[in-house]
């Protein structure tokens, strides 16, 4: 559903009291409005029906008592007393209507329902097919420019007993056809005896004709009656419990597995499939292509936030769709001529910056992704990673420019153009040309591993002495001043994307050991971290942590290289049980198509990819008793002896049977299946995984 008033974020939020439709495509947990498009709204009224003014025109109330909610359905009736139920397949949904007894039954069809509205749209009713279809060219996702085309087809299961359609504010009576800015219909049924109105839709990139495809091939409009409805409830949530069934949780309290396994789920929302039965897609050219044999185009990766934890998840559980997800990248970058950094279905957004998909693509090889064109997608990524004509989505100038002087001076200066966080932009293509560096060791290429683990060394540069912070530095190599500000706001350029010195000056994940070192040692950057970690989530404008928002992320699992392990299991037992929760309001900042639920899961699981790119785990400790994640070539077995929310602290660990003292393991240590057995208490083990040769790896380049 999308609530209201007015736009909502993903379309639906728990406060809001009223219901303005149910549309086709939404984004979950993004930080900016996108999709609401083609909106299905139930009216029940007498009254002469006018053409809306906005998307609130015909919203109904509601209460969260009149909802239900699970995997692969939604309910909810309606103050009007219409009760609305919801399922869906891959690429199309099944709706059933109930509406009061000897009422009218109108549904209003809203082609320019899009959150930002459209500039061009169109409908078309079929009467004798009982259909409904339309076109909404819209998008401006995250205030960019470029807008796409998405289409739509929907029968219903009766006759149309009256219809109208409308055109930029003119209705127009017993009319099948509307073009222009807004376009919509509505359409009035006898249910005669029967109070329930059905009706399938599905939906395109590439045409109408497609989505009716679509349609026909996973919904069938022969199978139209409320037993088929059912049954395609019982189906989507068998396919639900397939994929949650790859980790089993044993232990833990009814609030703890709730919370465990709606992380899982969203964070299985995305990336998205965006092609076709028929296996086309619009590419980022603006052709139509066709998948191979087998495969599924993906979108709508959200690459700033999913390259830290989510697709290293994806790919351990699910690593054929993960392998499409990183030959989707590849066709991307094939096609638009640069790899996506916020990739939509049909184009590059552009937004945050950086290149998330050289650790989005490592990442994924490194946890068992590997049935793409792994040397292909390698290739390209160096040439993003060392020519400014390449690495530019949407041939922007500014990351031209900036990733120009990355190679030059070795940093982002102040006043490059756009002034879009500068020491982000450092950390960000350092962090990409580490996971690269990782990629290509696996691939057997030593020459450009070295040569891009020695680049990633370029944060490095940013690190002053004097203040302590990785600072803004002048195009002469001259410190710009205003560090003191913990916005780091120089003279008008911003030195950090959502974040401040004090939280950015830890995002060096790869090195962490020449982080400390700068920071006058282990012992200076754990007190330095206790002091931060005082506060786990005081917003990105603060000093202290910010744990809702991804640079603080990896954060929590630095004393892990510090020779304290026992105060990431600490801390990260405060964050999962502190910040995360089943109730409405899980998250301690947008889920950002599913990494903050990936980090929950992680965490509860005892282990996180601190090192985006490579295969490092770096440890904490289970929430649970006992959990077995089903891999493709195994079980992994993570057994928690004493565990509980108050019990975080590690006695002892033994790995595939053999005592372990480490704070880490490689993903390929449990890859092939295997065990990992704890002991865990309420009281600080300060000895366990303490020494400096058991630390996690830093690679320093050298």
């Amino acid at each position: 559903p999308d609530t209201g008033p007015g736009k909502v974020v993903g379309g639906y939020n728990y406060r809001n009291s009223t219901i303005q439709g149910f549309s086709l495509d939404h984004l979950n947990g993004a930080g900016c409005f996108y999709g609401g498009n083609f909106s299905f709204t139930p009216i029940v009224t007498n009254s002469t029906l006018v053409v809306p003014k906005d998307n609130d025109s015909y919203a109904a109330g509601f209460s969260h008592a009149n909802e239900i909610t699970k995997p692969g359905y939604y309910a909810v009736t309606l103050n009007n007393s219409v009760k609305v139920e919801l399922t869906s397949t891959l690429r199309s949904g099944f709706g059933r209507f109930t509406f009061p007894a000897g009422s009218w039954a109108t549904m209003m069809i809203n082609s320019s329902s899009n959150v930002w509205g459209t500039s061009h749209s169109s409908i078309h009713l079929n009467p004798k097919e009982r259909s409904i279809s339309g076109t909404a060219v819209g998008g401006r996702f995250c205030r960019t420019t470029e807008e796409s085309a998405l289409y739509f087809y929907a029968v219903f299961d009766r006759p149309f007993s009256s219809f109208s359609t409308w055109v930029n504010g003119a209705l127009n009576n017993n009319q099948t056809d509307g073009e222009g800015i807004n376009s919509g219909a509505f359409i009035t049924f006898d249910l005669g005896r029967s109070s329930t109105l059905l009706v399938k839709v599905a939906i395109s990139y590439v045409s109408i004709a497609n989505a009716k495809e679509n349609l026909e091939a996973e919904n069938p409009v022969s199978q139209f009656s409320p037993d088929d409805f059912d049954r395609m409830v019982n189906n989507a949530a068998d396919v639900w419990n397939k994929w949650l069934n790859k980790i089993h949780i044993t232990g833990g309290t009814k609030d703890e597995l709730e919370t465990f396994y709606s992380m899982m789920y969203h964070t299985l929302l995305g990336p998205t499939v965006c092609s076709d039965v028929n296996g086309q897609y619009m590419g980022y050219d603006g052709k139509v292509h066709t998948t191979e044999s087998g495969r599924l185009q993906y979108a709508n990766f959200s690459g700033w936030d999913i390259y830290r934890s989510e697709c290293q998840f994806l790919a351990m559980i699910a690593p054929k769709e993960a392998s499409d997800m990183a030959q989707s990248l590849l066709n991307d970058y094939r096609q638009g001529g640069a790899f996506p950094r916020w990739g939509l279905p049909t184009m590059d957004s552009g937004v945050m910056m950086g290149d998330p998909a050289a650790p989005i693509i490592a990442g994924f090889y490194a946890f068992g992704a590997r049935d793409f064109d792994a040397k292909d997608a390698f290739d390209g990524l160096v040439r993003a990673a060392t020519d400014p004509k390449v690495r530019a989505p949407r041939s922007d100038t500014y990351e031209r420019d900036a990733l120009g002087d990355y190679l030059t001076l070795g940093y982002v200066p102040e006043h490059q153009k756009g002034g879009y966080g500068n020491v982000s932009m450092t950390l960000e293509y350092a962090s990409a040309d580490f996971a690269l560096s990782q990629f290509a060791e696996a691939l057997g290429d030593e020459t450009n591993s070295k040569l891009l683990l020695k680049q990633a060394q370029n944060w490095k540069n940013h690190f002053n002495p004097e203040t302590g912070f990785l600072q803004m530095r002048r195009r002469d190599g001259s410190w710009a001043p205003g560090v003191a500000d913990t916005l780091a706001v120089y003279d008008g350029d911003r030195a950090y994307v959502e974040g401040t010195a004090e939280q950015y000056v830890w995002m060096v994940p790869f090195n962490l050991k020449g982080l400390a070192e700068k920071m006058g040692g282990p012992d200076a950057a754990a007190k330095r971290l206790d002091k931060f970690l005082t506060k786990l989530n005081d917003g990105f404008k603060s000093k202290y942590a910010c744990m809702g928002n991804e640079p603080c992320s990896e954060v929590p699992w630095i004393y892990d290289f510090l020779g304290r392990p026992y105060k990431t299991q600490e801390v990260v037992r405060k964050c999962i049980t502190e910040l995360f929760s089943n109730k409405p309001e899980a998250y301690p900042g947008n889920d950002d198509l599913g990494q903050m639920s990936s980090w929950y899961i992680f965490s509860a699981l005892g282990m996180y990819p601190e090192l985006p790119g490579s295969d490092v785990l770096v440890l904490g400790s289970p929430l649970f008793s006992k959990a077995v994640i089903h891999l493709q070539s195994g079980d992994v077995t993570i057994i928690g002896n004493g565990a509980g929310k108050n019990s975080p602290y590690v006695q002892s660990l033994k790995v595939n049977g053999k005592v372990w003292n480490k704070p880490w393991i490689r993903y390929r240590d449990i890859s092939k299946g295997g065990a990992m057995i704890y002991n865990l208490s309420s009281a600080a083990n300060t000895k366990w995984g303490s020494s400096p040769e058991d630390a996690p790896p830093s690679y320093d380049g050298k």
